[in-house]
């Protein structure tokens, strides 16, 4: 075998191994929770009392703790959203999202007239804002039918653009009705939420009781799957790789062909 000939397999199989590269993964854990490093925002209805800050007692370490205390009927109770600034991903830059993988440590500690209160389920609330709009994807574990007060790891993997809904701060309580995330678009920014239902009874209706609830968030992980971006010195390596190739598929066709009589 000639010299050229190992030199344009190797240029081909260059190019092939670009072609079939797996694909790279960004991950951002928190276990602090510097509540400068977030955009915190509480929702609330009409008569309930919200606080949101960092806490001491996490799991372990320093987490972010909501609380609430409502009188009445409310079935809406509140939602504390938690934006981390400090990690954002731009997929122009970076690569699109293929999927994403979610994790997030959850403490509820509710309570109903003054008595422990069932936890029911926990949700693993995730949260990406692109351009201005904020999408959240809902994941529901439970319920567990056991008093609060206890840690709960709630992970989350696979999850796709189609899964996250447009955020609506007028029905904080709700799904959402429509997607519009782009994992292919502009930078997005990532974080969570934890909700608390309020006073409900066992089909999840509103009562008229005293209603209060200690929520708590930490170790906060995000992991990206992208199709990643080649590197300058990649994409040189590509193009050499094809002008190799081609060259090699001329040489091939100006090859004399032997024909051997009978």
């Amino acid at each position: 075998m000639s010299f050229a000939s190992v030199r344009d397999r190797a240029a081909i199989a260059a190019v092939a191994l670009l072609l079939a590269a797996p694909a790279t993964a960004a991950t951002y854990t928190d276990t602090t929770f510097d509540t400068s490093d977030y955009v915190l925002t509480s929702y609330a209805g009409a008569g309930v009392a919200t606080t949101l800050t960092q806490t001491s007692s996490g799991n372990p370490g320093t987490a972010l703790q909501g609380t609430y205390a409502a009188s009445g009927a409310n079935a809406a109770g509140a939602l504390f959203t938690a934006l981390n600034t400090t990690f954002v991903y731009d997929p122009t830059v970076s690569g699109a999202i293929t999927s994403l993988s979610a994790s997030l440590d959850r403490y509820f500690d509710p309570s109903v007239d003054g008595l422990p209160s069932n936890v029911g389920s926990y949700s693993l609330r995730i949260l990406a804002e692109q351009d201005g709009a904020l999408y959240q994807s809902i994941f529901v574990f439970g319920p567990f039918n056991m008093p609060g007060g206890g840690w709960y790891t709630l992970s989350q993997a696979g999850i796709l653009a189609s899964d996250f809904k447009l955020f609506d701060p007028n029905d904080f309580g709700a799904a959402g009705t429509q997607t519009g995330l782009d994992y292919a678009g502009s930078a997005i920014t990532f974080g969570f939420a934890m909700r608390a239902s309020g006073a409900v009874d066992g089909n999840g209706a509103p009562v008229e009781l005293a209603s209060a609830g200690d929520l708590r968030a930490d170790n906060f992980s995000i992991g990206i799957v992208s199709a990643g971006v080649p590197e300058p010195s990649t994409w040189a390596l590509v193009i050499g790789g094809f002008a190799l190739a081609g060259g090699a598929l001329r040489r091939r066709r100006m090859q004399p062909i032997l024909r051997h009589g009978s």
